[in-house]
């Protein structure tokens, strides 16, 4: 059952519209109309207006700086957040490691920890991936050694997100050889400037450094920093990973991109007129808003099994593919209507500015977001591994 009325709901999202368009700056609001991530520096001084605000981190308890809020409540805030284009919240230090040290943790690893997350004194990767164990993640090989009150890591994680950024690390490392694959696996925290850490970016191929590899040479990481018990680890990882199940749908982003897909076609005109009103466009357009809406409302389902049961299993894996398909179909969509104009990126322009497409949002940075929505159908377990838990699961294949 809703705890929040109609009217609750409604002037709680105007409530977080209201503090949104006072709060963030035009420059920043233009950014991510574009599809473009704020600058760390940037990131951090909105977290920290969330913090002042009483919501940077609604998914934990008020005793350690969050909200106390309902599920229900927390998703209105995120879906809100979301659709008036506010930069986006460090899923690292809010969604996963938070939540982590709130189940696992200890009060010293609380204490310690959680209130830099919080306010960002700290910028947290995570660890996982890594060359030769990505939707596998179990096989990997990142070796960790006990050698007193320490352990010795040895080995590399790859496609880290903001590695560049990061002040800290969790990360999953191998810690016993002899046993099945996921029982020999442990969950450490590791300061990034640790001697034998070194970062090497991954750049895409319209220019973005987003991803990283991370190479650990006889890093020496206390014990006191690992996460639960000696191999148990495993347990751990998908314990994380079930905070953001509902995350996967992009169903907010999804409706952002909608509007602009409508304000680009509007605006934009070949010689019958405007793009909007020719009839393969148009039923284009009413395709995916249908889509869009049925991703909301699966996305709504998945909210109320989590009220109710606490979990939502498969239907993560259904909510995730049909996420990243939709969003890729708006941003294709998008791109065939800003032409041209969204072919170019950041250097293009600095060296040869023009005019562009503007309505709804500068047309730039259009296929940049295209090329950055292939990633996600690979992320979190590729759009294969989630048909095979589909298979499994579901149709008992």
């Amino acid at each position: 059952m809703s705890i929040m009325s109609r009217q609750e709901e409604g002037r709680f999202r105007e409530e977080i519209r209201e503090f949104v368009a006072s709060e963030v700056p035009e420059q920043i609001r233009l950014k991510m109309a574009q599809g473009r991530d704020a600058s760390r520096a940037e990131t951090i001084a909105w977290q920290r207006k969330l913090v002042a605000q009483g919501w940077g981190a609604v998914h934990w308890p008020k005793r350690w700086g969050g909200t106390d809020w309902s599920l229900e409540k927390r998703f209105v805030f995120e879906e809100e957040m979301a659709l008036a284009g506010a930069p986006g919240v460090p899923a690292f230090n809010m969604r996963m490691l938070g939540p982590i040290l709130l189940e696992y943790g200890t009060e010293a690893q609380k204490e310690r920890f959680l209130p830099g997350a919080l306010n960002m004194d700290q910028w947290w990767c995570q660890g996982y991936s890594e060359p030769s164990a990505g939707s596998d993640l179990a096989s990997l090989r990142t070796r960790a050694v006990r050698d007193g009150d320490h352990y010795r890591i040895n080995g590399a994680k790859i496609w880290t997100s903001y590695a560049q950024y990061a002040d800290w690390m969790f990360c999953l490392v191998r810690t016993n050889t002899e046993v099945k694959k996921q029982k020999g696996i442990s969950f450490l925290l590791l300061d990034m400037r640790s001697d034998g850490v070194s970062v090497e970016p991954i750049r895409h191929f319209y220019g973005a450094h987003i991803l990283n590899q991370v190479n650990f040479d006889d890093v020496r990481v206390p014990v006191d920093q690992r996460i639960g018990e000696e191999n148990t680890g495993w347990t751990t990882a998908k314990a994380l990973l079930e905070h953001e199940r509902l995350a996967t749908s992009r169903h907010a982003e999804a409706r952002r991109k909608l509007g602009r897909l409508l304000a680009l076609a509007k605006a934009n005109r070949d010689r019958s007129g405007s793009l909007y009103e020719r009839p393969d466009m148009h039923a284009r357009i009413a395709h995916l808003a249908v889509q869009v809406k049925a991703l909301e409302y699966a996305t709504r389902r998945g909210l109320e099994m989590l009220i109710q049961d606490g979990r939502i299993g498969v239907f993560a894996s259904s909510l995730n593919l049909k996420g990243v398909a939709i969003n890729q179909a708006v941003d294709e969509a998008i791109l065939d209507v800003a032409g041209i104009d969204g072919l170019a990126a950041d250097s293009a322009y600095d060296e040869h500015p023009r005019d562009v497409l503007n309505a709804g949002g500068d047309a730039r940075y259009v296929a940049e977001s295209r090329y950055y929505l292939r990633g996600p159908a690979i992320a979190a377990g590729s759009n294969e591994v989630q048909r095979n838990i589909i298979a499994k699961h579901v149709l008992d294949l």
